[in-house]
């Protein structure tokens, strides 16, 4: 489904976070449609509420750690950490890691070299869409096992993988730490029901992990803002320089 943004960025140059954010309606009525109110995949239990049916137990991942009615650790743990390993291989040790680190860094350089841009455009975004679909997946069989259309409207865990991926640097490791870090602030202070009479403003009660959330990304763009000013700053001292000589 990402190779479409894919296939758009490398014909037409469009900017993929709002074609996926486009792609995201085609997606919502989706599945409205196949789990809507007479839809193929409904709930029939349900049948004015637009809900899936659940995903059967032998289907579920299994729990290795903890009660697995209470949410313990599943196998999708070890499923995540695979995925990062194969993420880390294929940038670092493949030719299409380096072509599209390349197209990254520079496009018009990696054209310059060779390197097909459009085809590492697409091959990036339709990656990245095999591993999307593995985290859904992966919640949907360990811990949802089924979902509704209010859920898909209420989502925002693409975002949240942004700001993952800024906090973790595009790296392997940084973006599994910036995984735990996110994963903390969005359940665990959800889970925790601070009481609102510890605020100053007790509105504040429900903001706190998105306030945090936005400290963090601030502080992330916070260097390239730094480096840029300061390159323009270098600018204006040589500019001055020569013209004083």
């Amino acid at each position: 489904f990402a190779g479409i943004a894919g296939i758009l960025k490398a014909t037409v140059g469009a900017h993929e976070v709002i074609t996926t954010i486009m792609l995201n309606f085609v997606a919502l009525y989706a599945g409205l449609y196949l789990f809507g109110q007479g839809g193929p995949l409904q709930n029939k239990l349900q049948e004015f509420s637009p809900t899936s049916n659940e995903v059967v137990e032998s289907a579920r991942l299994p729990v290795f750690w903890g009660d697995p009615f209470l949410q313990g650790l599943h196998v999708g743990l070890f499923l995540s950490l695979a995925a990062l390993v194969a993420f880390w291989v294929i940038i670092n040790r493949t030719t299409l890691g380096y072509e599209v680190r390349a197209v990254g860094f520079n496009p018009e350089a990696a054209r310059y070299g060779g390197i097909s841009v459009a085809r590492n455009y697409f091959l990036a975004m339709a990656i990245a869409g095999l591993f999307a679909g593995l985290a859904g997946a992966i919640d949907m069989l360990g811990w949802r096992f089924s979902i509704g259309f209010s859920d898909i409207q209420s989502s925002t865990i693409g975002f949240v993988g942004i700001a993952v991926a800024l906090l973790g640097r595009n790296t392997a490791i940084g973006v599994g730490l910036s995984a735990l870090v996110f994963g903390a602030l969005v359940n665990g202070t959800a889970t925790r029901n601070i009481p609102p009479e510890a605020f100053d403003i007790p509105e504040q009660a429900g903001n706190l992990s998105l306030t945090i959330q936005a400290l963090v990304l601030l502080f992330i763009g916070a260097d390239i803002l730094i480096l840029y000013l300061w390159a323009k700053t270098g600018q204006r001292i040589g500019v001055g320089r020569r013209s004083s000589a």
